[in-house]
């Protein structure tokens, strides 16, 4: 059984990922969990502090993520990153940062300073991926690996989004696009 601290993470979590983050309050997750507004000030004192940790959250399940992959070929691995967002679809959610990017303006600074923390770790991992796969000659594209990173994590999070709007399978005609494009050519 989670904490009630967790519980209104994944919830608001869930609520952030599917309607966005000015789009829920503390009495949409208080209805889920049975609980009174009070119980989640007494947890988050703010929207701006539960913001975070929801943000730190996603943080840690990547770096715990990114561990588990090292064992992995780099193919594998940028594999894996973009099955993070199949995941997501299948959830009816679209990624943390699509929903909070597209709301970033109307953030609270400390989230916005901790979602730009989040997208550095992120392009940080994924390049010394690909630049490490390169160099062990497991894949192969033709642009540098910060083109290729923004090229992959951009076309995955708008494919997220435009298979709501679009009900074709745009996030796996990006996947196996991004997948092959990566894929070592002999």
């Amino acid at each position: 059984m989670l904490p009630t601290r967790k519980k209104i993470v994944v919830i608001a979590d869930q609520l952030i990922r599917n309607k966005g983050y000015n789009a829920f309050s503390y009495a949409d997750i208080a209805s889920k969990l049975n609980i009174k507004n009070a119980a989640i000030h007494y947890h988050f004192q703010s929207k701006a502090v539960l913001g975070k940790a929801v943000i730190s959250a996603s943080r840690e399940k990547f770096m715990k993520n990114t561990t588990l992959w090292s064992r992995y070929s780099s193919y594998e691995q940028v594999a894996l990153f973009i099955d993070m967002y199949s995941n997501n679809s299948k959830n009816n959610c679209i990624c943390f940062m699509g929903a909070l990017g597209s709301s970033f303006n109307t953030l609270p600074e400390e989230m916005q300073q901790e979602l730009s923390d989040a997208h550095d770790e992120i392009t940080v991992w994924l390049i010394n991926t690909l630049k490490e796969g390169k160099i062990n000659l497991e894949i192969d594209f033709a642009m540098t690996a910060e083109e290729m990173s923004d090229l992959i994590t951009s076309g995955m999070l708008a494919s997220l989004i435009l298979d709501r709007v679009s009900k074709n399978a745009v996030l796996e005609n990006v996947k196996k696009t991004l997948l092959t494009e990566i894929e070592k050519k002999n």
